[in-house]
């Protein structure tokens, strides 16, 4: 007999046995097959094929499915004791693992498909997940945006709506300048696949920069434009400049 955890496995009779309580569990063909692969290859991961082809007794391999063999190995782990349950260990797409011992090092989120996760563990995934949303919308939203010295909304010749975000620097009248003439011209355009534009005049008044973002495709797109200007009082957006920087379609 061989030890594994806290039970013995009796190959000859197909039994795990309990050390402690005595406890016995027949095994069937299909339990039997799996964990004697994994005794006889311990410490290596059985492929996944090997364990779903059992072959008892020299017959003909009876096929396991992927949801049997899982369950099996589920069985399995169940009848060991609660400190040696990690002795063994599904590696997803490749195959199943018996360690000699038990890792105090090794740790899993998952030790199968359909276990449950630990409440320690959700909350730790939550966190993770809320912080990835947070940077993501904070970089498709600049919290600048409520900032804004023009805010407005643009329906396009097309029946599409464009938020237009202007940012003066201090100069409230260019800023509105350069919000109505990029309005209007917005407004004549057939299309234009950018649904929030961000224009920044520089402090210096040399140049404007353009932030155009999409975020109605699956993996949201960002384009940027910076535009030197001799005069930032004139302004020089027109249906061909939007064309040629492909704002307009």
């Amino acid at each position: 007999m061989m030890q594994i955890g806290c039970c013995w496995f009796d190959s000859t009779q197909r039994l795990l046995i309990d050390k402690t309580t005595a406890a016995q569990w027949h095994l069937n063909d299909h339990e039997y097959w799996v964990l004697n692969q994994l005794v006889e290859h311990r410490g290596q991961v059985v492929a996944l094929s090997m364990l779903e082809t059992v072959v008892i007794s020299g017959n003909c391999s009876q096929p396991l499915s992927h949801a049997e063999l899982l369950s099996i190995i589920d069985n399995i782990i169940n009848y060991l004791c609660q400190p040696h349950t990690n002795l063994i260990e599904y590696v997803p797409e490749q195959g199943v693992i018996l360690y000699a011992t038990v890792s105090t090092k090794r740790t899993k989120i998952l030790e199968l498909p359909n276990r449950l996760l630990s409440l320690g563990q959700y909350l730790f995934i939550i966190a993770i997940l809320l912080s990835v949303l947070l940077f993501v919308f904070s970089k498709l939203h600049p919290p600048q945006l409520a900032q804004a010295d023009v805010l407005r909304q643009v329906l396009t010749s097309d029946g599409h709506i464009v938020q237009l975000f202007v940012f003066g620097n201090n100069n409230q009248q260019d800023a509105l300048l350069h919000a109505d003439c990029l309005s209007s011209q917005l407004r004549l355009c057939h299309h234009v696949r950018w649904d929030s534009i961000n224009m920044t005049l520089s402090a210096n008044q040399h140049y404007i920069s353009f932030t155009l973002a999409d975020s109605t495709e699956e993996k949201p797109l960002i384009n940027s434009i910076k535009v030197n200007i001799d005069n930032m009082s004139v302004p020089f957006i027109t249906q061909q400049w939007l064309q040629k920087v492909h704002i307009c379609g």
